[in-house]
């Protein structure tokens, strides 16, 4: 199988052309900046140009689209939405005049509308059902991608795979850089996040199991660690923080077999794809 990885030279995206390189698969790469490597084809270039967006589809199975703007606060937001979302388009409209079957795309938790301070979520845990709000031109563009990516999967019956990361560390590092700051101060550093975090590991997990998922025509999927990112348990931080906000079920019950268990709920990505989160910053700092 032959991938177009768009976005390849991001944090995310070079290990997953680790990933996938070492699973056997047969790349090639497209990013703003020229890559150093010659073990497999890499072209440079814009999203916005839809002309080139059409050349690099050619040839190719599967795209897994990461290129992005990942931030409205070091860009225009004008920007954002052009690269983020024009830029999704051009992918879907190149992917369906080529006969492109399948793309993963990387949305974001943000396009929910549920974190980053802008709006309370509207109950806990955090699910991929939870209605949409986004606030910022970030949040925009990626809920909006997402909207896109399920107009060519009902147009044109591309297949398309949106994952939400939380945000992504590296959960090898034997001393996460959130560790230095005191419990109590990342615990209200954190809350507007719900101290979501994912390995970096585990979100390429995701991308190689919905290479092969069979059956979907469009989905979207939260990735989040199995735990949050701080040392008090989550029930005291739901209730010193979220206590306004309903529970859905029971909390305790909840928190029972893991009392750090994160606030977002990624049972979809279980019972759909078959994903779970195995990597933890608690296993590292032991």
């Amino acid at each position: 199988m032959r991938l177009l990885v768009t976005g390849s030279n991001g944090y995310i995206g070079q290990e997953l052309v680790t990933r996938l390189l070492e699973a056997g698969y047969t790349l090639r790469t497209f990013d703003r900046t020229a890559s150093a490597s010659k073990d497999w084809e890499h072209i440079a270039g814009d999203l916005r140009d839809v002309y080139t967006v059409r050349r690099i589809v050619q040839g190719v199975d599967t795209v897994l689209h990461l290129g992005a703007m990942s931030s409205d606060r070091r860009n225009a937001p004008d920007e954002v939405l052009a690269v983020n979302v024009q830029g999704t388009w051009n992918v879907l409209q190149a992917c369906a005049e080529a006969g492109v079957g399948r793309v993963v795309y990387f949305s974001s938790i943000n396009s929910l509308g549920a974190v980053g301070g802008y709006r309370a979520p509207d109950y806990l845990p955090l699910d991929d059902f939870h209605p949409r709000h986004p606030m910022t031109a970030y949040q925009l563009s990626k809920h909006l991608a997402e909207e896109v990516c399920r107009s060519y999967s009902e147009r044109y019956g591309i297949a398309t795979i949106c994952f939400r990361p939380a945000f992504v560390v590296d959960t090898s590092q034997p001393f996460p850089w959130w560790r230095r700051m005191p419990a109590e101060m990342r615990a209200e550093w954190g809350k507007d996040e719900l101290w979501a975090y994912v390995d970096l590991q585990d979100v390429c997990d995701a991308v190689l199991l919905a290479l092969k998922v069979e059956g979907l025509q469009h989905d979207c999927f939260l990735l989040s660690a199995e735990d949050t990112s701080v040392e008090v348990p989550t029930a005291e931080l739901v209730q010193k923080y979220w206590s306004q906000l309903p529970w859905r079920g029971d909390l305790e019950a909840y928190v029972a077999d893991n009392p750090y268990r994160a606030v977002i709920d990624t049972t979809h990505a279980t019972e759909v794809l078959g994903w779970r989160a195995l990597r933890s910053w608690r296993n590292q700092a032991k």
